[in-house]
């Protein structure tokens, strides 16, 4: 593993005070959902009535590395790739042996789920741009039995040779919460990345904060505004980039409420109002 030293990362991400952060939660036990505590207690073998204590824990040694909304929040203990619509036939591509790279895997999480239900791990890639993968270690308690492969490293670099190996022969890339923390001529240059890694067939794939009515949006916790997409503009950013880097890409997209991502609708008030999450899948045509 590589560290990095541009971070392609929004600066407020390398410090915060808790008291002073309005995405910190100092109680996130009900974030503990049924299907989080399921795979605590049958895949990690975390007892129900330690996993409130433990993930506290988890979650304070993952702020102390970096500090993001979604950490702070908690968001990240409600599984997310699980509720994509594609979620089925993504878990059946890894289990006939597709090779899947989940970009910003921050701990993990949604690796793990893979694995609970049913995948193999040894074709699974991990990359984040910081390494919290120990963390992850602590937290699914795993590290002995995990076999999928953690790469820190910037998916904006070229020229990472950690990142080489994978380019032209991935077969799903999940990105989920990664992209919004961009403006629009940011996303255009991250996805342009992602596509170095895949091949036709291959399919990019994962959700992030939207809104119904596309628009650049200033946040107080940001200097830089950041692209909030709808579908329509999502399936732009595809068309753009597929003329950018001679592919074609056809794209689905779907706009949820926090709650129907079994979030909190407070989660968002700290952003712009009608606040969305965008869930996609787009596949590589040519």
């Amino acid at each position: 593993m590589t560290s990095q030293t541009n971070y392609s990362e929004p600066e407020y991400a390398k410090s915060q005070d808790k008291a002073k952060a309005p995405f910190y939660h100092p109680n996130i036990e009900r974030r503990l959902v049924p299907e989080t505590q399921e795979l605590l207690e049958k895949y990690s073998h975390v007892p129900r009535d330690q996993q409130s204590e433990h993930i506290h824990k988890i979650r304070d040694q993952a702020w102390d590395i970096r500090a993001y909304p979604c950490i702070g929040l908690g968001s990240w203990l409600t599984p997310q790739l699980c509720r994509l619509p594609a979620y089925d036939d993504i878990l059946k591509r890894v289990k006939d042996g597709a090779t899947l790279m989940d970009v910003g895997t921050f701990v993990g999480h949604d690796l793990r789920r893979l694995v609970y239900d049913g995948a193999p791990s040894e074709n699974m890639f991990g990359i984040d741009i910081v390494n919290l993968f120990d963390v992850g270690y602590n937290l699914f308690r795993d590290r002995e039995h995990f076999k999928g492969n953690f790469i820190e490293a910037d998916i904006l670099s070229p020229t990472s040779p950690e990142l080489a190996p994978l380019r032209g022969h991935v077969d799903i890339v999940v990105v989920s919460q990664v992209l919004h923390q961009w403006d629009w001529e940011g996303q255009l240059k991250a996805v342009q990345a992602l596509t170095t890694f895949t091949k036709p067939g291959s399919w990019i794939v994962g959700n992030q904060i939207g809104n119904p009515e596309a628009q650049a949006v200033s946040l107080m916790s940001r200097s830089t505004a950041l692209w909030r997409h709808n579908p329509d503009s999502f399936a732009k950013m595809f068309e753009v980039v597929g003329d950018s880097t001679g592919t074609r890409w056809e794209t689905q997209a779907w706009l949820r409420t926090f709650e129907e991502m079994g979030w909190d609708a407070n989660d968002g008030v700290w952003m712009e109002p009608n606040v969305r999450v965008i869930e996609f899948v787009a596949k590589r045509v040519s």
